[in-house]
């Protein structure tokens, strides 16, 4: 029985620990001190409130784990299921080998013209709430204090998840 125990006891402390080296701890910050994960600026949400599409926040990843391929980001508005789970657009962004940081640009909404190194995962899914279609759905409530996030995650070249973060954006 003692024999049984401890290939458990190794087996779990082996789990964790494997676990523990891939849950890296990235560090991720806004670019933009207009960002400040309370209040989405007013000037980044859709054009239906807005003169002309907001862009996507730009990001400072730091910590990034040995291996790190791409960023993916699955932008979520927490409140409105429908728009949960990166209807508001999953986006990857190409790191190149090697690289402990990364400075991520923000991208404009509601197109499909994204900078180099930018491909779109998942366009947006508010076309079915009459919105303008492209990879990235800025902030569309209307200002009903929605909470809107970003999801980040790390993965190698076989798509493999290293390390994931979830940002709050903000609420409007």
């Amino acid at each position: 029985m003692k024999i049984v125990s401890y290939f458990v006891s190794a087996a779990v402390a082996s789990l964790m620990f494997t676990t523990s080296l891939m849950a890296s701890d990235i560090d991720v910050s806004f670019v933009d001190e207009k960002w400040n994960g309370k209040v989405v600026p007013i000037d980044e949400v859709c054009s239906d409130y807005n003169i002309e599409a907001g862009s996507t926040p730009g990001l400072y990843i730091e910590n990034l784990p040995v291996g790190a391929n791409k960023v993916i980001m699955k932008f979520n508005d927490k409140t409105f299921v429908k728009m949960d789970n990166g209807g508001h657009g999953i986006l990857s962004y190409k790191i190149e080998p090697e690289t402990s940081s990364v400075e991520i640009s923000p991208q404009i909404g509601e197109t499909f013209d994204l900078d180099e190194g930018f491909e779109v995962v998942s366009a947006h899914t508010g076309t079915r709430f009459n919105k303008t279609e492209g990879a990235y759905l800025a902030p569309c409530s209307g200002g009903k204090g929605n909470t809107y996030t970003v999801e980040i995650s790390i993965v190698d070249t076989n798509n493999n998840i290293l390390a994931t973060k979830e940002l709050v954006l903000g609420k409007y």
